[in-house]
């Protein structure tokens, strides 16, 4: 197989799961494969190239020449944006969810849908059974309703051990552009802590929770305050249990020994 390396112009949350956890987990199964920057490429040759999110035509064009095979991880660039930059430089698209696939998948080139893993940072939680301890996790720009809703705490970081202590996670996608695009971190990382979680209906959390898991709200601050009111209400009891049995399959679908077999799967297709 060819070298891989994982391309980004930048640090932060989505390039380490993309770029660093899945260039070390690739080198320890043995694979030649690891995180770098633009700068690093200029040697590189007859290798794969994915690129975290975004690139720049001088590096695309240089990397082709080279002989390199050339992937863009698209994750939420197309949230942003009407269209996928250097869309004709690319052998390979890798989306987060169905509907990025149906309305950016490309016949021409080797499309497929690798969901985020959890990060193997978060663990566990620690907050019991005795009631349920509702946490939002994640920036405040994204949450319209910061501290409003009664009873979630609400952290913009040190989320792995903020995490630790709520037995119940909120994720808010407002509608449009985030709802059909947004990956499904926040819900890997509810099952990653074995929580359940209160959640609009948006695309990634129904393709991974299904659509019959109990806690779905409204994206509105009376349909997340019904919910939670639903789970407080449900505390312990049938309904809390079978979301959490939910949970833990979406636990082992996004693990990161799960998520690291899809991608050599891809690479191997690719070659």
């Amino acid at each position: 197989m060819r070298r891989i390396f994982f391309v980004k112009y930048y640090d932060k949350s989505s390039t380490v799961l993309g770029a660093d956890q899945i260039g070390e987990g690739l080198r320890a199964r043995g694979l030649e494969a690891r995180a770098v920057y633009p700068a690093d490429l200029a040697g590189v040759r007859d290798a794969v190239l994915v690129f975290i999110k975004t690139s720049r035509l001088p590096d695309l064009v240089a990397a082709r020449r080279r002989g390199n095979r050339t992937v863009l991880d698209v994750q939420d660039t197309v949230v942003f944006k009407g269209g996928i930059k250097n869309r004709w430089l690319f052998d390979g698209l890798l989306f987060k969810n169905r509907r990025q696939l149906q309305d950016f998948g490309d016949a021409k080139r080797l499309c497929r849908i690798i969901p985020h893993q959890w990060d193997p940072r978060y663990q566990p939680n620690t907050a019991g059974e005795d009631a349920p301890r509702i946490g939002y996790f994640g920036d405040e720009r994204s949450l319209p309703f910061w501290n409003r809703l009664p009873g979630v705490d609400c952290f913009s970081g040190n989320f792995f051990a903020n995490a630790l202590l709520y037995n119940c996670h909120l994720s808010f996608r407002a509608p449009g552009r985030d709802f059909l695009y947004k990956p499904n971190c926040k819900v890997s990382t509810a099952a990653a802590c074995g929580a359940n979680l209160v959640t609009t209906r948006d695309e990634s959390a129904v393709e991974l929770l299904g659509p019959d898991y109990p806690y779905y709200a409204e994206a509105t601050a009376e349909g997340l305050e019904a919910t939670i009111g639903r789970v407080r209400a449900t505390f312990g009891g049938p309904e809390w249990r079978a979301g959490l049995e939910r949970m833990r399959d979406v636990r082992e679908q996004t693990h990161l020994g799960r998520v690291l077999d899809e991608y050599m799967a891809y690479f191997a297709d690719l070659a």
